[in-house]
């Protein structure tokens, strides 16, 4: 993948895109690997089913037992879904959100991050996070979840998509800092920093990836 590659000619899908990309400064491939998270939701408590409590912001994986859409006296719609695993069952619901019938359906394993609230004595989870799990392999949710600054059109959730295949397709960036610089300042070198600093396993990792990239803007300044 050649990150220099323009947006308006990477593929039909970014050229769909590229003006409302260019409001955030992304002008080809490599402006999305710097377009840094400004902050990062923590959905890295992971839990059973069965274990979950009132409060808790937290992430559960399990089977999509049943879900449909249901429509209130004004037409507006509601999707209601229950999950289940192997110690229970658990209630979502979403609001205005009729396509998500279309992209899940009954038997898909799927993960959700959001609040637990307790509904008629039974758990439920309001508008969470959510991704359909291919691989074993979850961005969205069960982690430190990178947010992004956002524009009309353009949302966290699909720039954190597109993040996440540059830097599994690309080549190896070049590293231009002098080794004994890094070393000297305690410095990540420039691929790790591109990929902590959008899917850390902690803020240490993601606080790393921030000091080497600030380095670096401050560096070339002085150049």
């Amino acid at each position: 993948m050649n990150l220099q590659t323009p947006v308006r000619e990477a593929s039909r899908a970014y050229k769909m895109y590229a003006s409302r990309l260019e409001k955030l400064g992304i002008k080809n491939l490599e402006d999305f690997l710097f377009h840094i998270p400004f902050r990062y939701d923590d959905y890295s408590l992971v839990s059973k089913i069965g274990e979950v409590q009132t409060g808790e912001t937290v992430t559960i994986k399990g089977a999509i037992e049943k879900i449909e859409n249901q429509y209130t006296r004004k037409w507006k719609s509601l999707q209601r879904a229950t999950i289940t695993d192997d110690t229970g069952s658990i209630d979502i619901l979403w609001f205005n959100q009729p396509f998500l019938t279309r992209a899940m359906k009954k038997g898909d394993l799927i993960s959700l991050s959001g609040k637990v609230d307790l509904d008629r004595n039974k758990f439920t989870m309001l508008s969470p996070d959510y991704e359909v799990i291919f691989n074993n392999q979850t961005i969205h949710t069960g982690r430190l979840v990178p947010v992004y600054p956002e524009t009309k059109g353009i949302s966290s959730k699909w720039l954190r998509r597109q993040v996440y295949k540059i830097l599994k397709e690309k080549e190896k960036i070049k590293e231009y800092l002098p080794e004994s610089l890094m070393e000297e300042n305690q410095l990540v070198n420039l691929n790790d920093a591109l990929q902590k600093i959008h899917f850390p396993q902690n803020l240490e990792e993601a606080q790393k990836a921030k000091q080497r990239l600030a380095f670096e803007e401050l560096f070339i300044l002085q150049l």
